[in-house]
């Protein structure tokens, strides 16, 4: 009796010990998968060819071939036709110098009767001495015959027994915005290049009375834009004494308009669109705020999904992912060579790309690597949205008009550290807004004024 005792106590733990094998087998390779898919993505890191990772946090160089563009097949320098630019000599200076010679090197008699021949001319640029300009301004009394006193009145803006000009506070607004200088700096500059004395405290009230004049014109972009048939879109992180903000930007080749905010959500667009654009393609990078803004349609941003799709081939080899981006790359091929006439008509390319598009987008995917999933999942929600730019002549396959628009927030950032105060990150918005749109319309900021009246 007590060998069969035996036995079955044996069976039930050998059982038991089997058990718990298998689970920690199964723990394991559960496990094993896990950390092979880590050593994947570490061994091909994102950087700022295969993502959107900007090239200031690539840990190391990004390879030479995994630029988006390809080679264009014309030889390097200026190509056939460029009009190149070089300092040129003026009919009339502004001050000449006669060197002539009066003994004669060779023997020694006077040319102090001999004419002047062959005359060759050299021309040197220069900066006059900087010195500031002072404008008096006198209030003149008379007094009529019938007793009344008429004073003159001031111009408008000469509000003080002394202050800065327009011109003055211009500069400091171009200095601070479009050259990134930090008030310390511009103070210096002032004293020290213009022989003209600022605080930083007036610095920070001249960027204050520039904003203020700036808003009509700041409202007048917002307009101009909300009725465009293409603006892009794109945001950026700042710090605002430590805090986190966001610069926001919308844009096409004509206007830019950008504003700060303390947040990244969808009410910062609509406290500034709240109709959206009826009548534009957005052009985005797929953010959801972004997509969820009203409009006649939107464009994805190319070059933010070929550059996705580079880091999922370096990370997985997926010939799925190699036929997708190759599709990409035939619809901008496409772009370069249709003509206004293809846009409204039918195009066998274009749907033929779409059409292909699509099939991938459809295709069962299971046997894909994850990320590859989630990634091919979002671009089914916005599927629509891929290849716009082949539907619209104006609307461009990328938004790297944005990012152009939006960068200088950065190197404002590296130059001049993080923002002090609401009012001062904010008349860095409003100032920029104007300086890149005067540029977009061949005016400098100095021009503005034009600006108001072209717009």
């Amino acid at each position: 009796m007590w060998y069969y005792t035996w036995v079955y106590q044996t069976h039930i733990t050998h059982g038991c010990v089997n058990k718990n094998l298998q689970q920690t087998i199964a723990e394991l390779v559960k496990e094993n998968a896990a950390l092979k898919a880590r050593i994947d993505e570490l061994e091909h890191p994102k950087n700022s060819n295969n993502s959107s990772v900007p090239p200031s946090k690539d840990e190391n160089r990004a390879k030479k071939n995994q630029s988006l563009r390809k080679k264009s097949g014309k030889k390097t320098g200026g190509q056939l036709g460029h009009k190149g630019h070089t300092l040129k000599m003026v009919e009339n200076p502004d001050k000449i110098i006669n060197h002539i010679p009066d003994v004669c090197a060779g023997c020694g008699k006077s040319l102090a009767d001999h004419e002047s021949h062959n005359i060759v001319k050299r021309q040197v640029v220069e900066i006059p001495p900087i010195r500031p300009f002072f404008v008096e301004h006198r209030s003149h009394s008379k007094e009529c015959t019938c007793g009344h006193i008429n004073k003159a009145t001031f111009p408008i803006g000469v509000n003080s027994p002394i202050q800065y000009g327009n011109n003055i506070e211009d500069f400091i607004a171009y200095l601070s915005v479009g050259q990134y200088m930090s008030y310390k700096r511009i103070s210096s500059f002032c004293s020290t290049v213009l022989h003209l004395p600022i605080s930083q405290g007036s610095i920070k009230n001249m960027l204050d009375r520039v904003t203020r004049k700036s808003l009509p014109t700041y409202e007048r972009i917002r307009q101009i834009l909300q009725s465009s048939e293409e603006v892009g879109v794109d945001e950026t992180g700042a710090k605002l004494d430590g805090d986190k903000w966001w610069f926001w930007v919308w844009q096409n080749v004509l206007a830019t308009f950008i504003t700060a905010s303390d947040n990244r959500a969808f009410r910062t667009i609509d406290e500034h669109f709240p109709d959206g654009f009826e009548n534009a393609v957005l052009v985005s990078d797929r953010y959801g705020a972004q997509l969820k803004t009203h409009a006649l349609s939107h464009q994805l941003c190319v070059s933010h999904l070929l550059r996705d799709l580079n880091y999922l081939i370096e990370l997985t080899d997926s010939a799925v992912v190699k036929r997708f981006r190759l599709l990409l790359y035939d619809s901008l091929a496409l772009k370069k060579q249709m003509k206004n006439q293809d846009y409204s008509s039918s195009n066998i390319n274009r749907s033929y790309i779409r059409k292909m598009t699509f099939e991938i987008l459809d295709s069962d995917l299971s046997n894909e690597h994850k990320k590859v999933q989630t990634l091919f999942r979002r671009l089914n929600k916005s599927r629509d949205y891929i290849y716009e730019f082949l539907y619209y002549k104006h609307v461009p396959p990328d938004n790297n008009g944005s990012e152009r628009a939006i960068r200088n927030v950065k190197v404002k950032q590296k130059l001049s550290t993080m923002f002090k105060s609401p009012q001062g990150i904010h008349s860095y918005a409003v100032i920029r807004s104007i300086l890149d749109t005067c540029n977009k319309n061949g005016f400098t900021f100095f021009d503005s004024h034009k600006l108001k009246l072209s717009i």
